[in-house]
């Protein structure tokens, strides 16, 4: 944890959180993603925290009877940040496919009180992602994984909310589409207040 201040926040609370949601289909890259913006932003001595939507509902059974099928990682998300929060961070990165990304906004902000968002959708054809989900060999789930990834890539293609951000991660390394990302987020931006 880094132990930048920047008059952003009263106590430990902050004022304004950047949010940067890396979202997209099963293999576009968003954990690899994720992972070199946290590189990179630890090397510029700036205070961050990452959290995978995807694994704050990771239970069985699910959806949880008589619950919104959010509900449990939205619990999960707003006790997680409430432990960074208290330690002064006001930047946050998550990654999620978000299927519907316009439906989950709301609990996301919901979890992380004064939440200014950066939406960055990952994307990238077929092709790659048959290449990218043969390598992962899922418990021989490959072919499964594959049909789940293309309804994604065109599910959430529909489902941007506005303002959203696109990345082709196609043909490209790991750390141009880190670069490109980080350019995109004001919060972090070299040309931008990276206060």
């Amino acid at each position: 944890m880094g132990s930048e201040t920047d008059g952003r926040s009263r106590g430990n609370i902050p004022d304004t959180v950047d949010v940067l949601v890396i979202c997209g289909a099963a293999g576009v890259g968003k954990r690899s993603t994720a992972h070199e913006v946290s590189r990179w932003l630890a090397a510029d001595s700036m205070a961050h925290a990452v959290l995978d939507c995807d694994e704050l509902d990771r239970i069985h059974p699910w959806p949880m009877p008589g619950l919104p099928p959010w509900e449990m990682a939205r619990r999960n998300l707003a006790a997680v940040w409430a432990n960074y929060a208290d330690l002064g961070h006001h930047r946050l990165m998550l990654t999620g496919v978000f299927a519907d990304l316009r439906q989950e906004l709301p609990w996301i902000a919901e979890a992380v009180p004064a939440a200014a968002f950066t939406v960055v959708r990952l994307t990238a054809g077929l092709d790659v992602l048959r290449e990218r989900v043969l390598r992962q060999r899922i418990r021989g789930r490959a072919e499964e994984q594959l049909q789940a990834a293309a309804r994604q890539l065109e599910e959430i293609a529909l489902s941007d909310p506005p303002g959203t951000l696109v990345v082709d991660t196609g043909g490209v390394g790991v750390r141009e589409v880190a670069d490109r990302v980080i350019a995109l987020w004001p919060a972090v931006a070299p040309t931008g207040d990276v206060s």
